[in-house]
């Protein structure tokens, strides 16, 4: 329970502490509530009967007789129809979008090709055309809607919702949460993609919820970079100037063109991927993958060296911060079977620590989805918490 501060601070984190159990829970007492939180049920029970004249919560059923006998106790869950939320992950030729209810389940998905662009309004303009396409195919009520989270590579300041930088797109100092609610009349939340995607972990997925220190990577399509996200003490860590985590490049300069090289050379006949390289196809992360899932042995060899240098990486980042959980999301994670063990190697193997061995590793439940998802986390992050 919470006791230190003002009155009103103390009822409002109490009163954040009650919905995320019943967000957390789908189906739980007033009674536990008051167990866990150490509240008077009378309290609890006054404040979900608050929540629930907002329509946010919701009764759904009678939980069973206690020993002692007694009247059954009445059951909370979210209302999922309460509002909808939109969360995107926007690449510089591709956009991923799921729609959510108010329980966080995914009610639509979909990956769309964009024209690539450095112009903001032309940017936003792609972005509304898809979203109002969905509004109108879904039959989404517009007065329902929470929101839109958008997560993208660069740096941003999340607060103002400017693009500071953002190598992807050539964009400087450009308040894209301005422009894109100009065209969409509702809530728009941006974030950089790695700390969305760490935040859409510890928001939306239960077995993440208490993990007190937890580092998410993901890695950028084109290989340009690598995204970090760092979970400190429960909170998302930016950095001084929200720039914390961006890594530049993570692969060694020529090293792709190489390491194809020596895949013809190793897997010769057995490399379309080698092959549409040498035709001047522009390879991205998910063709690798894709290619070695169908059992592509270059392919395979390719994604296996990735992973060592990749490992190479979260060696560093776990001598530095020691987390409790490394989790990678991200289009990577479809190619899980071949370089987890890999890392895993990697971390038993190279940390300093002998502590830091016992870092956890998982790949996000969202796989592809997680930037988008993490998107999605900024809305409910911003509602659950205010």
């Amino acid at each position: 329970m919470f006791t230190s501060g003002s009155s009103k601070l103390v009822k409002q984190l109490n009163r954040q502490h009650i919905i995320n159990l019943v967000r957390m829970n789908s189906s739980i007492s007033a009674r536990e509530i008051s167990i866990i939180t150490g509240l008077q049920i009378s309290t609890v029970l006054y404040t979900l009967k608050k929540f629930e004249s907002k329509g946010y919560i919701r009764r759904i059923g009678m939980g069973g007789t206690t020993i002692q006998g007694g009247k059954p106790p009445v059951l909370w869950d979210i209302s999922s129809d309460y509002g909808f939320t939109f969360g995107i992950e926007l690449l510089s030729k591709q956009v991923s979008l799921v729609l959510l209810d108010f329980k966080s389940e995914i009610l639509f998905q979909q990956t769309y090709s964009i024209e690539y662009t450095t112009d903001p309004e032309i940017l936003a303009v792609q972005i509304q055309n898809i979203v109002e396409k969905v509004i109108k195919d879904y039959k989404v009520p517009r007065k329902k809607i929470l929101g839109l989270g958008l997560a993208m590579p660069g740096t941003v300041d999340c607060d103002k919702g400017r693009i500071l930088y953002s190598m992807g797109f050539d964009l400087h100092n450009i308040n894209f949460k301005e422009i894109l609610e100009s065209k969409l009349n509702f809530d728009i939340q941006i974030e950089n993609d790695a700390n969305a995607g760490a935040l859409g972990v510890k928001w939306l997925s239960k077995s993440e919820a208490k993990v007190k220190d937890m580092l998410y990577l993901v890695i950028h399509q084109n290989f340009t970079g690598m995204g970090a996200g760092f979970i400190i003490n429960h909170e998302l860590h930016r950095g001084a100037n929200g720039a914390a985590g961006e890594v530049r490049t993570f692969l060694p300069d020529g090293f792709l063109v190489d390491v194809i090289k020596d895949a013809v050379i190793l897997h010769k006949g057995e490399c379309n991927i080698c092959q549409r390289h040498k035709d001047g196809e522009e390879i991205k992360l998910s063709d690798i993958i894709l290619a070695a899932k169908s059992g592509d042995s270059g392919a395979i060899y390719i994604i296996k060296e990735i992973a060592k240098e990749f490992g190479k990486r979260i060696v560093q980042y776990v001598d530095l911060l020691n987390p409790e959980l490394v989790i990678i999301g991200g289009d990577i994670c479809e190619a899980e079977e071949f370089i987890k063990p890999i890392i895993r190697k990697s971390i038993l193997n190279d940390v300093i620590s002998e502590f830091a061995q016992n870092t956890r590793l998982k790949f996000s439940q969202f796989k592809s989805l997680s930037g988008a998802m993490g998107g999605a986390s900024l809305i409910f992050q911003k509602f659950f918490v205010h």
